[in-house]
């Protein structure tokens, strides 16, 4: 994926014209000139910003917005990691886990005296038994920097020559073998010892060889001793004592040195029962997923939901924290001052939860050029800028509204939580960007001495946050893949049929099978990868009326209820009439007495799933108990269902 920043010189599309930023000057004001022309035309930077978010404007070089259309006027979106076999797919990740740290690390002094370091530390995170050696990590590191980082570039191309690589493999291991049982002992051996040890092992190997082997010179042997890890050997050869005493760490935990250079990400339950808006009834206490910039302590992105914590709500925290704020002016008119934070982190720093360890997500992270980095155990001051926020977010606003919990069940004593709540999650939203934008943002942080929006600010002048090239490329990041069977009917996805002019196209070629990428919150289209073009293009479901705006949990839920747990095509009509059923079990359970019942139908209710006459004015105590007879099955299955049978991948 290419990534880019607003800067002078920077190619981009605005509403489908090129154009190129000319100039940026320090009030703001950026001057675009169109190609076309040369015309000039005059915006601010926040309305540049805005236009990204919005999905007008198209970031990046000549070759990137050159716009194939087809008879549909489908832009296609290049390939990406997920395009490739499993097995590429997992070798580049693997690169990538070693390149990305060398570049962290080391920055333009990758070379192979610096790198063992970080091939030990990678590897022992990775509990990696067989890294891979300086000389191979830096020519990873060099094709992936003359690709612009893309993970790409770290896809296995073929090799050159094999039998001059297995005689230079045979020579570094032998001399492997020396240093470790030579070198790397108490008795304190020089390298000189190692290279007479070489010598003579090489002229007994030439004794039976046609092409004999060169003895390299002394020279070369020190400084391939000298890539060694420093601690590795003195350990070896003064103890692990002397070599701890020796490398001691100073204790102090990781200080980033810009903005998204370091993000932390965590989860927690809202200190505080949301009531529903049409019931009035309490629904219980949403997820929080937030997002913090750790050099400027400023949010970066959050989710909120009654979601538990889920690869889902990490991506839909990831999608808002990476894309420019603008629509806080329109949605959100209270808040007086501007939320800065936008881009894409260099590292993610998360806790062990299965969420984070999810394939999907790493595979996102590396095509976005994020690090994963798992925070280790019984360190908690490695992602203790996030757990801070947190705590103060809950005191701070939480626990000041009617209906807190508090943070224990000794703090709340008497107080009546649940019969005291008034606050809807739509007003909660409101609340909470009023206090994030124009309170904690503006308010003197203990540890940077300036407020969080300043150090933003301050942090702008160092670097220019990096954007995906469209949004619409950032949602293809952020989907799932399949691969489906291709046949006249389309692809089907958990019973839905796409179709389309381009993958009859397909079909004709003789592809039988093609991989398709989802959103898990709108099923009324998908992406369809085309392997000749190198790209993918969108493709419809045939069912759009009942499938636009569906989100998959919803989807399966209704599939549930229809009986139709298989992959075979059902009748549309059947799924339209669970759709309206689900509308009726949500309205159903948001009367319940049971407050888990109300919240699970609160995780699969929607705006766009009620936008129907049957939701206009029935209040849920009119609605008529709804009939089982143009179902299936006369045993509709209850609505509870554990979140954990809605898959999302």
């Amino acid at each position: 994926m290419k990534l880019a920043s607003l800067h002078t010189g920077q190619d981009l599309i605005l509403n489908n014209v090129p154009y190129r930023l000319i100039r940026m000057l320090e009030d703001g004001q950026c001057q675009l000139e169109r190609k076309s022309d040369l015309a000039l035309s005059s915006y601010t930077k926040h309305e540049l910003l805005g236009f990204i978010g919005s999905g007008v404007i198209i970031l990046g070089g000549q070759e990137s917005i050159t716009v194939a259309a087809t008879v549909e006027n489908n832009r296609r979106l290049e390939s990406d990691l997920s395009a490739y076999p499993e097995k590429m797919q997992q070798e580049a990740n693997y690169k990538y886990s070693y390149v990305k740290r060398a570049d962290d690390l080391l920055g333009e002094n990758v070379n192979r005296v610096r790198l063992p370091k970080v091939i030990k530390l990678v590897a022992d995170e990775n509990n990696d038994p067989h890294p891979p050696s300086p000389f191979t990590v830096r020519l990873w590191w060099k094709n992936w920097i003359k690709a612009d980082r893309s993970i790409i570039a770290l896809i296995k191309n073929k090799r050159g020559p094999k039998n001059k690589r297995r005689i230079i493999k045979e020579l570094e291991q032998l001399l492997q073998q020396l240093v470790e049982e030579v070198y790397l002992k108490p008795e304190g051996n020089s390298v000189n010892d190692v290279y007479e040890a070489l010598a003579r092992k090489i002229k007994a190997l030439n004794v039976n060889r046609n092409t004999p082997l060169a003895i390299p010179g002394r020279a070369t042997i020190y400084r391939y001793v000298a890539t060694y890890d420093e601690y590795l050997v003195m350990a070896a050869r003064k103890g692990k004592q002397a070599a701890d005493k020796h490398f001691r760490a100073t204790g102090r935990g990781p200080e980033p040195k810009y903005i998204l250079e370091r993000a932390e990400v965590d989860h927690t339950p809202l200190d505080l029962l949301i009531i529903d808006d049409l019931t009035g009834l309490t629904i219980g206490r949403p997820t929080v997923t937030f997002i913090l910039d750790r050099f400027s302590r400023l949010p970066l992105g959050f989710e909120i939901g009654f979601e538990p914590p889920s690869e889902l709500a990490v991506m839909r925290a990831l999608r808002h924290a990476i894309l420019p704020k603008n629509y806080v002016a329109e949605q959100y008119p209270d808040v007086e001052c501007l939320w800065l934070a936008y881009g894409i982190m260099v590292t993610l720093v998360c806790d062990n939860g299965l969420e984070f360890h999810s394939e999907q997500l790493k595979r996102m992270c590396a095509e976005l050029n994020i690090e994963i980095i798992y925070c280790p155990k019984k360190q908690p001051h490695y992602k203790g800028a996030i757990e801070r926020f947190l705590g103060t977010f809950n005191r701070q606003l939480s626990h000041k509204i009617a209906g807190t919990t508090f943070s224990s069940i000794s703090e709340r004593g008497d107080y009546d939580s649940e019969n005291l709540a008034s606050m809807t999650l739509a007003e909660f939203k409101k609340l909470l960007h009023v206090w994030l934008i124009d309170v904690y943002s503006q308010a003197k942080h203990k540890s940077l001495g300036i407020t969080p929006a300043l150090a933003w600010q301050d942090g702008l002048k160092i670097i220019e946050p990096i954007l995906p090239e469209s949004k619409e490329k950032l949602d293809l990041i952020l989907a799932v893949q399949k691969a489906r069977k291709l046949n006249h009917e389309g692809v089907q996805f958990k019973g839905l049929m796409y179709n389309s002019a381009e993958l009859a196209v397909l079909r004709k070629r003789g592809i039988a099978s093609v991989t398709i990428r989802i959103n898990p919150e709108d099923l009324g289209a998908i992406w369809v990868f085309d392997e000749q073009q190198g790209d993918y293009f969108t493709v419809p479901c045939t069912y759009s009326e009942y499938a636009d705006k569906l989100t998959l949990a919803q989807h399966l839920l209704i599939r549930q209820q229809a009986n139709q747990t298989s992959s075979e095509r059902v009748d549309v009509d059947l799924y339209q009439r669970g759709k309206e059923k689900l509308r009726q079990l949500i309205a159903m359970a948001n009367s319940s007495k049971q407050l888990s019942q109300r919240k699970k139908a609160a995780r699969y209710n929607s705006k766009d799933l009620q936008q129907t006459p049957f939701s206009s004015n029935a209040l849920p105590e009119k609605i008529k108990k709804p009939s089982d007879d143009d179902y299936q099955s006369a045993d509709i299955p209850d609505f509870d269902v554990d979140s954990k049978e809605v898959d999302h991948a």
